[in-house]
């Protein structure tokens, strides 16, 4: 028998375990890699789920109001420094909890800006009053405060409906029942039999939620019957043909008050940067009456057939309290049928507190 060396005897097994030494490697190593995909999966979804979780939700919710918070609302309502600063008050006075979470409260958030303005009216600061409103309307329009309403059995009691009956005649119906089978609605009683749409026709109103938002609804009569207080009521069946309009850019408010106006002259003095435009009210004044308000402008209907593109000088109850004065130019003139003028006009000259009465009013932050 052959002897052969002990190295050639020894060189094969010597060669299989260099190989499997890094095939052994690589199955540790893909393994340990698998285990901590692994477990960063598992613990992302852990962490997923308690992020998603009512407690964290809630507890994020309740946390004090952090300067970022109001760093982040105040980039995207493009808030300028003024209007940042009295949110940072609003946040600070009452200890809000997180007010990025607020702010989607419509009615919340509108009892936050009521205290405030309280406050500014104790302090008497017409100019914080006055930041305050601008506040309110760029987070109101950044944030939907309310959700579209796509069915008239979804309208709140007490909403008014706007009908027109001709041409600068409206009548207000307010939403008395909203049963399952039909819509019952006040009438008032300026508004006349011969007036009254009738059963089976078809009518449109205009109504506005509480935040604004206006809406046309097409519906049609069903009948007249009386109400509980012996007042005429119409029965309106339900309707889905309900569509949203463009909200007005300032809020208004129904008034119909007794006003005075006058006629005005315009004067210019001096020139250049030192140039000045005065508004010279006539010393005759007219009767009229302010049917409805804005910080921008009011309608007032008078018997004189005054042309569009005239200033005029009003004084009124402009926040159906006290009489206040401001200078319009009226956009625009409607002839009603029975000959009766209604002057669409907006505000060119009025004082800041003058303004913030009216808004103070049409928000009821004054009640």
């Amino acid at each position: 028998m052959t002897n052969f060396p002990v190295f050639l005897l020894q060189s094969g097994s010597t060669i299989q375990a260099r190989a499997e030494l890094p095939v052994f490697k690589v199955v540790i190593i893909v393994a340990v890699i698998f285990i901590l995909i692994a477990l960063v999966y598992i613990i992302s979804r852990l962490i997923t789920s308690y992020l998603n979780s009512p407690a964290y939700l809630e507890k994020k919710k309740n946390r004090p109001t952090s300067l970022k918070d109001i760093t982040e609302l105040s980039a995207r309502c493009t808030l300028v420094r003024e209007e940042r600063e009295v949110l940072t008050q609003i946040c600070k006075n009452h200890k809000t909890p997180n007010i990025k979470y607020i702010v989607n409260d419509y009615f919340g958030m509108r009892e936050l800006l009521k205290e405030q303005f309280k406050n500014y009216d104790k302090m008497q600061d017409e100019n914080g009053k006055h930041q305050l409103f601008a506040l309110q309307k760029k987070l109101f329009k950044v944030f939907s405060q309310q959700d579209l309403i796509k069915n008239s059995k979804n309208i709140q009691l007490n909403t008014v409906f706007t009908l027109t009956v001709a041409k600068g005649f409206h009548h207000k119906l307010q939403l008395a029942e909203n049963t399952s089978e039909a819509m019952i609605l006040n009438l008032p009683q300026t508004m006349k039999q011969d007036e009254f749409p009738k059963p089976l026709e078809k009518i449109n109103f205009i109504f506005e939620l509480s935040d604004g938002t206006p809406y046309n609804i097409e519906s049609r009569v069903v009948r007249y019957q009386a109400g509980k207080d012996n007042n005429q009521q119409m029965v309106i069946v339900h309707s889905d043909k309900i569509t949203p309009l463009q909200k007005r850019e300032q809020e208004r408010a129904e008034l119909n008050l007794p006003c005075k106006f006058h006629s005005v002259k315009v004067a210019v003095e001096g020139s250049g940067k030192s140039e000045k435009v005065k508004y010279v009210p006539s010393e005759k004044a007219y009767d009229g009456v302010l049917e409805d308000i804005s910080t921008g402008g009011c309608r007032l209907v008078a018997t004189l057939p005054i042309k569009a593109e005239q200033h005029i000088y009003i004084n009124g109850p402009f926040n159906a309290k006290q009489n206040d004065v401001a200078v319009g130019t009226i956009v625009r003139t409607t002839k009603r049928s029975d000959g009766i003028f209604i002057l669409h006009i907006k505000f060119i000259k009025i004082d800041m507190k003058v303004t913030n009465r009216i808004q103070a009013m049409v928000c009821k932050y004054d009640e």
